[in-house]
């Protein structure tokens, strides 16, 4: 007897799809559904549910060959994506500088090798590309989903073929066994290792499990029965797909436990409108498969393919915020090429009209993904065909790659004597300075560097992403955790037992900070007490301020020739718009120096000469590699001559 019910076309599900998709569309258009993410989830139960009932009754019936499966997967999916993503190679070669255009390569080439997903967790670095402006980061989820079609064929089978785990309550013990397996997986990865978690089969498999359970659970016959149990259950299903959609937002720890809810509402809709004996369908399941919402379940995978390349695009160009119109055309864009994609590419494949034969369609399938390998190999073998461009824009772009003292340490490195050294490298001289902070102190040492040389003084830095030099702060920048707090104290051990005269801390301070008083009033106590437990050592510690910092991208500005040096300089920071740390700081400051710290504030040599607005470039050299941290030309051409005319300093490192 079939342990799963007969399986045949079901409206609702495509009306599901059609929630998911464009749920996923508004979110990343920003129209709303702040939680629309959600929709990858309510995907992936479907897929499990679709692909487990697929191979289980073909098992059945005897028809089950992995060449018949691999080859609907081939139909379903290689084609339109093969089309995407040459389209957006095509696409690159005319917007993305060099460096993104390679790294658009390494996405092509990890796609047509299914691995997009390991490739976009390893490239979620402090300094990788906004994922917003990332063309094929979507195609993340389509790597999980293509890893789940190369295990779930051979488990299922393998199943089918033991006499003692053919049975549906075998089955469904494995599978359940190895849903709360992964899913205790991720519920542990979103605390401690949460782009992992996010990206990789192992903890997203119990989504996908969901829907491979919800296909051999029998449906009972009380809710056969109990219409208004079934009528119940799929509203509660639908309440808890759409809430997580309007409720959650890019802060909620995801997937973990926030996951649990849509992808139940999901698997709760599939069930109860499973029409055994010919039941009639739930209101919502009815609502479910009326035919516009079904239209766009058909386009789904085409629209979810097209939609993101476009927005990704619009915001990688842009300086200011995409507007609402512009958001909106870009969604429609993503539509229009969905329903040509669907009608010209997807259907022909599926129904036999190209590739008639399986030999065809595998030919096919290998050709393009192989195109779509050399072309992205070749993205990065020429790292990005720098000579599309200009020599002028080629020497900004050059700003990107500029990642000099780029030493991120740790606790253990700071307690064995592993500082960055800076200055002269005698080794008969004491250090002179110890510079202390995040990665705006990796980017001011070019600067300390060539002052110290000048000198011939011998310096140290220690240096961490993220992690402001005060001790006994209890946030890091940007909701990073780790061992901060032991690293600032082993800091101040280092000091203390080496005796170093002067420290000079360094840090993006806004980003420690809420605008809120309350909570400046507690980053300024602890930095307060930093400098005062610096002078109880014995050391003298000077507070380099924060550079102008703005709101967009300052090389890929300064590269594309379509904005003018006027529009730029309009959208640059302006003196009266201060910082949250500058909002603050006037009688903060006067504490800082009666407890026997110094002040250094670099933003007056970065005001144009005009007054209007802080500058990004200097003799066509961009002096920012993103938008607030300096290049190494950048840091020494501002804040070397700051250092050498500080006074200040000059009294710290000569004055015994």
């Amino acid at each position: 007897m079939p342990i799963i019910d007969k399986f045949f076309y079901r409206a609702e599900i495509d009306g599901l799809r059609a929630v998911a998709v464009m749920a996923v569309v508004l979110y990343h258009a920003g129209l709303g559904c702040s939680g629309g993410y959600v929709g990858v989830d309510i995907f992936f139960v479907i897929s499990g549910f679709l692909i487990t009932s697929l191979i289980w009754t073909d098992l059945e019936s005897g028809r089950f060959t992995f060449g018949h499966f691999w080859e609907r997967r081939a139909r379903r999916i290689v084609p339109a994506l093969v089309v995407v993503t040459i389209a957006t190679l095509v696409g690159g070669w005319f917007l993305l500088l060099p460096f993104d255009f390679k790294s658009l390569g390494v996405a092509s080439a990890a796609q047509a090798v299914f691995g997009a997903n390991v490739y976009y967790w390893l490239d979620s670095g402090y300094f990788s590309t906004a994922a917003g402006e990332k063309p094929l980061l979507h195609t993340w989820s389509l790597a999980v989903e293509e890893q789940f079609y190369l295990i779930a064929p051979f488990v299922l089978w393998g199943m089918f073929r033991s006499v003692i785990c053919r049975n549906r309550k075998a089955v469904i013990s494995v599978l359940a066994a190895a849903g709360i397996l992964s899913f205790s997986l991720s519920v542990y990865g979103v605390a401690y290792h949460p782009s992992f978690t996010f990206y990789v089969l192992p903890t997203r498999a119990w989504e996908l499990l969901l829907g491979s359970l919800a296909a051999f659970l029998p449906t009972s016959p009380i809710l056969r029965r109990e219409r208004i149990s079934r009528e119940a259950l799929a509203a509660l299903g639908l309440t808890l797909v759409l809430i997580p959609i309007f409720a959650y937002s890019s802060a909620t720890p995801f997937p973990g436990l926030a996951a649990l809810p849509p992808c139940l509402g999901t698997m709760l809709l599939i069930l109860v409108n499973s029409r055994v004996d010919n039941d009639m369908p739930t209101t919502i399941g009815t609502l479910l498969s009326i035919r516009p919402l079904v239209f766009v379940g058909l386009i789904s995978y085409s629209l979810y393919l097209w939609h993101w390349p476009f927005l990704a695009f619009a915001h990688y160009i842009a300086i200011a915020p995409l507007s609402l119109g512009f958001r909106i055309l870009m969604a429609v864009l993503g539509i229009l090429c969905a329903v040509l994609s669907w009608k010209y590419v997807e259907t022909p494949f599926r129904n036999r009209t190209l590739g008639t034969s399986r030999k065809a369609v595998f030919a096919f399938a290998g050709a393009g993904l192989t195109t779509v390998l050399v072309c992205g190999l070749l993205c990065v073998a020429m790292r990005g065909f720098p000579n599309r461009m200009s020599p002028e824009s080629r020497k900004i772009t050059d700003a990107l790659l500029d990642h000099s003292f780029n030493n991120p340490l740790t606790a253990e490195d700071i307690r064995s004597g592993r500082l960055v050294p800076i200055g002269t490298r005698d080794p008969s001289q004491r250090p002179a300075i110890l510079v202390w902070g995040d990665s705006h102190a990796m980017c001011a040492l070019p600067a300390i560097d060539a002052f110290l040389r000048e000198k011939n003084l011998a310096g140290i830095a220690a240096t961490r992403y993220s992690t402001a030099p005060v001790l006994d702060w209890p946030k890091p920048a940007a909701g990073r955790s780790g061992d901060f707090a032991d690293f600032n104290n082993s800091v101040l051990c280092y000091v203390r037992d080496r005796h170093i005269p002067n420290v000079i801390l360094v840090a993006y301070w806004d980003s420690y900070i809420a605008e809120d008083k309350k909570d400046f009033d507690s980053f300024a106590a602890s930095l307060l007490a930093t400098v005062q437990r610096l002078v109880a050592v014995g050391s003298k510690p000077l507070i380099l301020l924060d550079v102008p910092h703005h709101s967009f991208q300052i090389p890929r500005a300064l590269a594309f020739t379509i904005y003018s040096d006027a529009y730029i300089a309009s959208l640059c920071t302006k003196p009266s718009a201060w910082n949250q740390f500058d909002a603050h700081k006037q009688g903060f400051l006067a504490q800082i120096k009666a407890a026997g710290g110094r002040i250094l504030d670099p933003k007056p040599r970065f005001l144009d000469p005009s007054g209007s607005h802080y500058i990004i470039q200097a003799d066509g050299i961009a002096l920012y590699r993103d938008d607030h941290h300096l290049t190494t030309e950048g840091a020494k051409r501002m804040l070397l001559p700051l250092l050498r005319d500080a006074r200040t300093l000059r009294q710290m490192v000569l004055t015994p």
